[in-house]
């Protein structure tokens, strides 16, 4: 999973996994939830818990990690300060934090202090974080997962 602004298209993917390139093909691509799910037969990992973002604080301590400005496997650490939710529907939208992002961060995990996924790392908006929340990429797997298995 990463941002779908982070996904070239109509050009061969490679993704760097433990310092190796490896291929990657995109399954599914939401430019709606800047969202791309995508398949590398190579990498494997850990899963991560998936952390409800309605159970956040303010000022509850997160992690970005991603690979700023070409910095492997770099850490940033925050506080949230809030989710934003959708005018209409009510449900979450964005987690806001206070992280550092800088480009190469996209795409990337923001976890709170026990390890657990929170959002994947999409901007920087008046110099705060902003995340798509988990349960919301979780929904996307689903539904692409399922369209290809029907």
């Amino acid at each position: 999973m990463t941002n779908a602004h982070c996904v070239p298209r109509g050009a061969p993917l490679r993704i760097d996994s433990g310092g190796q390139k490896h291929s990657a093909d995109v399954l599914a691509y939401s430019r709606d939830h800047d969202l791309a799910l995508l398949h590398a037969p190579a990498v494997s990992g850990p899963l991560l818990e998936l952390r409800d973002v309605a159970s956040l604080r303010p000022g509850e301590i997160v992690f970005a990690h991603g690979h700023p400005l070409g910095i492997s496997h770099a850490l940033t650490m925050g506080a949230i300060h809030g989710v934003a939710t959708h005018p209409r529907t009510g449900e979450p939208r964005f987690v806001v934090a206070d992280v550092r992002l800088a480009p190469g961060n996209s795409g990337g995990a923001l976890v709170d202090a026990n390890g657990r996924l929170v959002g994947i790392n999409s901007m920087v908006v008046g110099g705060l974080g902003v995340a798509i929340p988990a349960a919301v990429a979780q929904g996307f797997v689903m539904r692409a997962t399922s369209r290809r298995a029907a």
